[in-house]
């Protein structure tokens, strides 16, 4: 059977809803984390439309990711999904102006590598799905 929805975009769709969600859990959190009372709990988050925005987005990832899971196999998909590694730095760089060490952009880097050589195989493996 053939897909309805190519998994390799519904697996880009995924990373950038758990991209969006981690900055808005961030904003969220930080928003709410001057209030009083029970923040050590984390459930006086669950006051900003920010986190609830977030967990929209996580069950929509959830939802995109087990699709994804039908037609790809797990040992492709999951290191392929591992770009969040590098879009949230970036994001929480962008949108949030956190600081981003000389280390961390190493890090990023070398993620980037890792994902290259991952790619290769993965585009031979397409072509027998």
């Amino acid at each position: 059977m053939r897909p309805r929805f190519n998994p390799w975009i519904v697996l880009g769709f995924e990373v950038l809803l758990v991209t969006a969600s981690e900055t808005m859990l961030k904003i969220g959190a930080s928003e709410t984390r001057k209030l009083a009372g029970w923040e050590w709990t984390g459930v006086i988050g669950l006051s900003s439309l920010w986190i609830w925005g977030a967990i929209c987005l996580v069950i929509m990832s959830f939802l995109c990711w087990i699709y994804v899971l039908r037609h790809i196999p797990l040992s492709v998909a999951f290191p392929m999904s591992n770009v969040v590694h590098v879009l949230v730095p970036l994001s929480s760089w962008i949108f949030l102006d956190e600081y981003i060490s000389t280390r961390r952009w190493c890090g990023i880097a070398i993620v980037i590598v890792g994902l290259a050589v991952v790619a290769q195989p993965v585009a031979k493996i397409e072509e027998k799905l």
